[in-house]
């Protein structure tokens, strides 16, 4: 695929020889990028070898932009891991230089529509309230927020893997309540109605 400065990217699936691009990919990260990716300061590299691993559970999917003109290396990776009969967890890596020009809703969208294939419904993400590029990508899926944010300023949003808003989970019970706000934070009639 053609991004918008002109450079071109192969889309496609990870397999385990991408496992050093991927490791690359994250140590080239900006330190501002790699903490809003992982919510820290870059760790040892034994740990990132660990953070860039594809095999971490069943059902595991991992895509990955690869650099047309260097077939080695990583522009971007994006993954979900299944946490729950239909739904995952996804978590999306756009290197910076490469921040900006369509790749990441591209990466999106290929793995959404990978997640639709294999039965998944939804598919949610933890996200820094800072990190407003990935905010705006998941806005524009049409988000809810299923966590509010803790004392780290993470939440949690939830997207449809089919389009649209996403639906109530198939193993939700009892009565629910939708709340719709403009803001972030809860106030104490939100605390109630979760109650």
């Amino acid at each position: 695929m053609r991004l918008r400065d002109g450079r071109d990217v192969v889309l496609r699936e990870a397999g385990p020889a991408d496992v050093p691009g991927i490791v690359r990919l994250y140590a080239e990260l900006s330190p501002e990028s790699f903490r809003s990716r992982f919510y820290s300061s870059r760790p040892a590299p034994p740990v990132v070898a660990r953070l860039a691993r594809i095999d971490v559970a069943p059902g595991a999917v991992c895509l990955v932009a690869a650099m047309a003109s260097e077939p080695g290396r990583l522009a971007a990776e994006a993954r979900y891991i299944p946490d729950a009969e239909d739904a995952g967890e996804l978590a999306l890596t756009v290197l910076d230089d490469f921040q900006g020009l369509g790749l990441g809703g591209r990466m999106l969208g290929a793995l959404l529509a990978r997640a639709a294939c294999a039965g998944l419904a939804r598919l949610s993400a933890v996200v820094s309230v800072s990190n407003g590029p990935m905010l705006h990508l998941l806005t524009r899926r049409g988000w809810v927020l299923t966590e509010p944010a803790d004392q780290d300023l993470v939440v949690r949003v939830e997207i449809s893997a089919a389009g649209g808003m996403p639906g109530w989970p198939c193993a939700a019970a009892g009565r629910r309540v939708l709340v719709e706000r403009r803001g972030w934070f809860e106030d104490p009639r939100v605390a109630a109605l979760r109650q």
